[in-house]
């Protein structure tokens, strides 16, 4: 009921594009056979330290759903791209941090070109100046 909301508001101008948020590969296979429009994003929590069938595969967070919006022309977008909302913290990640080094930047630059080199877009968040131009 509420996507058919958001394919009206497409039909009548009201925006240019629509989709959903924490929607699996399972819940995205149910969803596209009942839509007119099929969703232009899925965006997930994702992160290199969360995103196998081990991470929340239940709300859109795993590579399986990752693979399925591919396949299904949808764009997937991660939010909590360093894992904070998750819990995880890349920061003290011994992998995260060794490759940090040996390319001489932050644990962050590694988790957000991680997700890059995936075609995975992000939305990031940063309080303080520094972490803006990091990111």
């Amino acid at each position: 009921e509420a996507y058919s909301g958001l394919e009206a508001a497409l039909a009548n101008g009201l925006t240019r594009a629509i989709g959903v948020s924490n929607f699996n590969a399972s819940l995205l296979a149910a969803m596209l056979p009942k839509v007119t429009v099929k969703p232009a994003v899925n965006q997930c929590g994702h992160s290199i330290g969360a995103h196998n069938a081990t991470h929340n595969p239940q709300i859109g967070g795993d590579d399986a759903t990752v693979a399925f919006c591919a396949a299904n022309g949808i764009s997937y977008s991660a939010y909590s791209p360093l894992g904070g909302l998750n819990g995880l913290n890349i920061f003290e990640n011994p992998t995260v941090k060794q490759v940090g080094a040996a390319h001489n930047v932050s644990a962050a630059q590694v988790g957000l070109r991680w997700l890059v080199q995936q075609n995975i877009s992000i939305v990031t968040a940063a309080d303080k100046p520094e972490y803006c131009a990091e990111d």
